[in-house]
């Protein structure tokens, strides 16, 4: 009688540790692939996002002939009420006209024609995701401001600063009652009617809209909670307070820099290192940041 013995085959030892050392390499090398993958995809979005403004604010100019204000207050005072801006003034034009529609905008902020807040502050608790940036994915109501609605995106106030963080004794005036500007270099300030003509120093050349992350605080999309809170809508490139440096500036979660929509509707990535310097003999304009934020400053840019 034939016995047939069946040879039952398995993994050596050896064999298993390489077969798990190919998949540990296999990994390591992927993973980082992956995840740059992700990050662009992020970045991307974002950028996307900045896209869909600059057309939202050309489409509002071509109908009003001027860009939105920064905000609207019937007084520059620092203790104003709230007061709506120029992202809730845009609406329409990113696809959100039922919000708008129903936005009181005769009445601060939060409050209804009834002056009441139940309504009104739910409104301004709406989640727009063309405001958001993918890689903030904190609370998407701001905690900082309000409790409102998140924006990570923030109009251009110019290369001065703001009156809450001027230097020499700014904080002295801190939460402020020094009137906010009439009047900045830049595009977005109380009640602004800036146009494209007035961009002397070239559209593609400056400011209109730039990153903020939850590092700097973000911002809402509403509009500003009182005129001495003028960071809640705009941000200045004043020296001192260059990207990422700080809790009033531009700033963002994308390494290396910030994306910026210019006034010609081009997204650009602006380095956290370009050259920032105080107004002087030798730099009458600032540096290059701050030439960037002013409309009409007379002076070339250098290379960025």
């Amino acid at each position: 009688m034939n016995i047939c013995k069946q040879n039952r085959s398995a993994f050596t030892v050896i064999e298993l540790l390489i077969t798990l050392s190919i998949i540990v390499i296999c990994t390591a090398l992927i993973l980082p692939a992956v995840q740059r993958s992700r990050n662009l995809a992020r970045a991307n979005q974002c950028k996307n996002n900045l896209k869909q403004l600059g057309l939202a604010l050309h489409n509002y100019h071509d109908v009003h002939n001027t860009l939105p204000p920064g905000w609207v207050s019937h007084t520059p005072f620092a203790n104003s009420p709230s007061a709506y801006g120029w992202q809730a003034n845009i609406l329409p034009f990113v696809e959100q006209a039922p919000l708008y529609d129903i936005l009181e905008f005769r009445v601060p902020v939060g409050k209804d024609a009834f002056g009441s807040s139940v309504k009104g502050d739910a409104l301004e608790k709406t989640i727009i995701p063309t405001y958001r940036c993918p890689d903030d994915t904190t609370d998407p109501l701001n905690k900082m401001r309000g409790g409102w609605a998140v924006s990570n995106y923030s109009g251009n106030f110019g290369s001065n600063p703001s009156p809450r963080l001027a230097p020499n004794g700014g904080a002295e005036f801190w939460p402020g009652n020094l009137i906010t500007p009439l009047r900045t270099n830049g595009i977005f300030w109380w009640c602004s009617s800036v146009r494209f003509r007035d961009i002397t120093d070239g559209t593609s050349n400056t400011f209109m809209v730039g990153e903020r992350s939850v590092n700097s605080a973000a911002g809402i999309w509403a509009g500003v909670r009182s005129n001495s809170i003028e960071t809640d809508q705009v941000t200045d490139c004043s020296f001192g307070n260059e990207m990422n440096s700080n809790p009033g500036a531009f700033s963002s979660l994308h390494p290396g820099g910030s994306f910026f929509l210019m006034c010609d509707g081009a997204v650009r990535m602006i380095s956290e290192n370009l050259d920032s310097q105080a107004f002087n003999n030798e730099f009458p304009a600032g540096g290059l940041y701050q030439k960037l934020s002013s409309k009409n400053d007379g002076h070339p840019l250098g290379r960025f």
